[in-house]
């Protein structure tokens, strides 16, 4: 988004600063990742429809094709081998310190009144016993009403005109949304699991590392065949490559039907968040002007910083608690919190440190 601003408006001029900015509030307000977001409204505003697509397209292309890369070299025998148990747990320790730094940053951002820690709190307590996605789309549902509902203007009324193709798009993404969220039984997973991805899309609120819990809900399944092990190395290390933190779902695809679901996961989680926002785009003025839909919006968005959370904890119960691994994570904080070191020099060093480990303990 800083690229973006640099060039388009500092630059070229093509946009003022404040409308840059209601691109980036309405990008927040919608699911789906803010970046590329932030990128397909430019480009329609730039150039109409056309130019969503292709902003869309160059802004996904890049990680799609380095992550689909990195999916077929990690199927080697090569890399199988060398991926040890030490260093997977090394790696998902950098991972969940590196979630914990966001949502430290979150709650601090999002989450101040009475009513939005309440929501946090419970929003964690919800999600660490939810087991189907309908809970993750009841949650939301139930924060942003709450939020709604207790607002303290009372009086507003949102009055948007759709027209008859922006029906047609928030009717297809209420469909991928209630196939996401509805129990189904496991032979119908493989063959619905692009349509429920799109819906699995609506929920992503708050930054990639939110989708982390909503992603293994979908792919981490006997009927899927994506292993824990495989599921949180493709995070680890999502953010050594360009683009948002969600660029591991083409890493899902590749695993689970080579390079058409590479293409088609791609495509199944960016392009409905892409209709949405510039469906949006065009009713910017009355959702912000409207004081209860951002009320809502924002007990919504502190519910979404329980997502991190409950992804820390499910990384840390998986780690042996052993005083190496704690180690790794007080590197691993320090290294983010206060050198603000890039996430692949940490990597690097712990991949380079646990390497050295092994060859010393295989010399012995």
């Amino acid at each position: 988004m800083a690229q973006l601003e640099n060039h388009y408006v500092e630059r070229e001029g093509r946009l003022s600063r404040v409308a840059f900015s209601d691109l980036i509030a309405l990008a927040w307000m919608v699911p789906g990742p803010v970046g590329c977001n932030v990128a397909v409204q430019l480009g329609h505003a730039l150039r109409g429809r056309a130019g969503a697509w292709v902003a869309g397209i160059a802004s996904v292309l890049p990680f799609f094709t380095l992550m689909t890369l990195f999916a077929i070299f990690y199927r080697t025998p090569l890399v199988r081998a060398a991926s040890s148990q030490i260093l997977l747990n090394h790696f998902s320790v950098v991972l969940a310190t590196l979630i914990a730094i966001t949502w430290f940053k979150q709650m601090r951002a999002l989450v101040r009144g009475k009513l939005e820690w309440s929501a946090a709190v419970l929003g964690c307590v919800a999600l660490f016993y939810a087991r189907s996605p309908a809970a993750y789309v009841l949650m939301l549902g139930a924060a942003f009403g709450t939020g709604w509902i207790a607002s303290p203007v009372r009086d507003s009324h949102i009055v948007v005109s759709l027209a008859r193709g922006d029906w047609q798009v928030l009717a297809s993404l209420s469909v991928f949304l209630v196939l996401f969220a509805l129990p189904l039984p496991h032979r119908y997973e493989l063959a619905l699991l692009w349509p429920r991805l799109a819906g699995a899309g609506m929920t992503l609120f708050g930054g990639g590392f939110s989708a982390l819990p909503v992603l293994k809900t979908l792919f981490v399944t006997p009927a899927i065949g994506i292993s824990d092990n495989d599921f949180t190395l493709a995070f680890s290390l999502s953010p050594l490559s360009p683009g948002p933190l969600l660029n591991v779902v083409p890493f899902f695809g590749y695993l689970v039907d080579g390079w058409a679901g590479a293409l088609i996961a791609t495509l199944a989680l960016f392009v409905p968040s892409g209709c949405l926002v510039v469906v949006a785009q065009r009713h910017l003025h009355q959702l912000k002007a409207n004081p209860r839909f951002e009320h809502g919006m924002r007990i919504l968005r502190a519910v979404t910083t329980a997502f991190l959370a409950v992804a820390v904890l499910r990384i840390a119960v998986r780690v042996p608690l052993e005083p190496v691994y704690l180690l790794t994570a007080l590197f691993s904080g320090i290294c983010f919190a206060k050198l603000k070191l890039p996430v692949y020099a940490v990597y690097g060093t712990v991949a380079a440190a646990c390497g050295l480990w092994l060859a010393h303990g295989a010399l012995h």
